[in-house]
């Protein structure tokens, strides 16, 4: 063997002795790493039901979800069509919140005289519905207040001839000033917390011959801009102060969920927080609980004289979460919506995101998602629960696709159990910042 060949296989076999150290000392980390790597603790993997004492007190306050009605003709089949051909990996154990001031104020009456008049309303001038709602009208402006003596919760209306009649005189203000103004608006009457500023929808109306509404095909067409107000909910919160923080944050990021840094006082020390999110959604996913509809500016008016309608429901949340529930699959939700035990809360048959539902004849239903969101409906609720959503296209008995949404609750009901203390996170000695 010559110099030059003994030279070339010395060097050879010099990278397939390092290859195979770099695949061993892989392999060893793979091996030795994994088995170190400490599961989440108890708290982050099953639920301590602790809203409640007993779990009957819980279900006592099960979600039940209006549905809407499809022709008798329909064919409820389900077919799973999501990217990857199967469910996407949801977490097992959420927070769950309490609602909080629920029931009617001793002074209810006064104070929806306050609000009244922040609208432009003479406070004096008010007729009782019953013993439910306050009601004012003012008949030159054609506008009407309806507010809630138990919650506050209240409807401002415009008469449609004079929304109508307006449009015809002035231009609409741009969709990004539409936001603004339905921000002040709602700032002005002192009742929007502040989650709700932070993410906002809007729609362009157009007024039918009949009064409802359906959505419009450009501004220029518009009559009004609907601004809806969207608020997130962390569904899983995990202290950045836990011994082995990373591995949980890094096993729910494995789920594709993500996180946004927030703080809470946690034993009297304010701790920064990891918050994994999504969105609250309500009894028409594509509506928010509060809405804003805005018009061309009113000069008649003293106070919100780009506003002609509010509606506005909502209810004040705990900051904490009330306890953490463990939740059913999303193979399980699917086999109970299958079952006709799910809730059809929109199926969008014209490609019209605004106008009134009517029921259609349908044969199928491809999901293409499944994922978690908190539901809050139209009525006063004990607890802020969450929900599976299931959304996709369906396939209408002519031929044509609407999308859909389906909820179904998303707590496992059945395994419910009374309140439990769990074991805690080990936690860091120092990982608080100051207030």
């Amino acid at each position: 063997m010559t110099l030059t060949e003994a030279a070339f296989w010395t060097k050879r076999f010099g990278i397939i002795a390092l290859v195979f150290l770099g695949v061993s000392f892989i392999t060893l980390i793979i091996i030795f790493g994994s088995a170190t790597t400490p599961p989440p603790p108890p708290e982050y993997q099953q639920g301590n039901f602790a809203c409640t004492e007993t779990k009957e007190e819980f279900l006592e306050n099960a979600l039940t979800i209006p549905s809407l009605d499809v022709l008798p003709e329909s064919e409820m089949r389900f077919n799973l069509q999501t990217e990857t051909g199967k469910y996407d990996n949801l977490p097992s154990v959420v927070n769950v919140y309490r609602y909080t001031d629920l029931g009617q104020r001793l002074n209810s009456q006064a104070d929806a005289k306050v609000l009244a008049k922040k609208m432009g309303f003479d406070p004096e001038k008010i007729v009782r519905k019953g013993t439910t709602d306050y009601i004012w009208v003012n008949n030159n402006n054609q506008k009407s207040l309806q507010i809630s003596a138990r919650d506050l919760n209240f409807t401002l209306k415009t008469e449609i001839s004079r929304i109508r009649n307006l449009r015809k005189e002035a231009d609409l203000p741009s969709e990004g000033e539409a936001v603004s103004l339905a921000i002040n608006a709602l700032r002005s009457l002192g009742v929007l917390d502040s989650e709700y500023a932070k993410l906002n929808k809007v729609f362009l109306i157009d007024i039918n011959p009949d009064g409802s509404y359906s959505e419009a095909d450009s501004l220029i067409n518009a009559e009004l801009i609907r601004v809806d107000f969207l608020r997130k909910v962390p569904l899983i919160t995990i202290p950045s102060n836990l011994v082995g923080v990373e591995d949980i944050v890094r096993t729910l990021e494995r789920k594709d969920m993500t996180y946004e840094m927030g703080t809470q006082v946690i034993n009297n020390e304010r701790v920064e927080v990891y918050n994994f999110s999504t969105l609250l959604t309500y009894q028409n996913p594509l509506k928010s609980n509060i809405s804003v509809y805005v018009g061309p500016k009113d000069k008649s008016n003293e106070v919100l004289q780009e506003i002609y309608q509010i509606d506005f429901r909502s209810w004040s949340l705990e900051v904490e979460k009330c306890g953490t529930y463990e939740l059913i699959t999303p193979s399980t939700a699917l086999q109970k919506i299958q079952n006709g035990e799910g809730s059809l809360v929109f199926l969008n048959a014209n490609n019209d995101e605004v106008e009134e539902y009517i029921p259609q004849n349908v044969k199928e239903f491809n999901v293409m998602d499944i994922y978690i969101t908190y539901y809050e409906g139209l009525f006063e609720q004990q607890y802020l629960q969450p929900v599976y959503m299931i959304e996709g296209q369906a396939i209408l008995s002519n031929g044509n696709e609407a999308d859909f949404h389906i909820y179904y609750p998303a707590i496992s009901y059945e395994t419910l159990d009374d309140k439990r203390e769990l074991e805690k996170a080990p936690v860091e000695e120092s990982g608080g910042i100051l207030p």
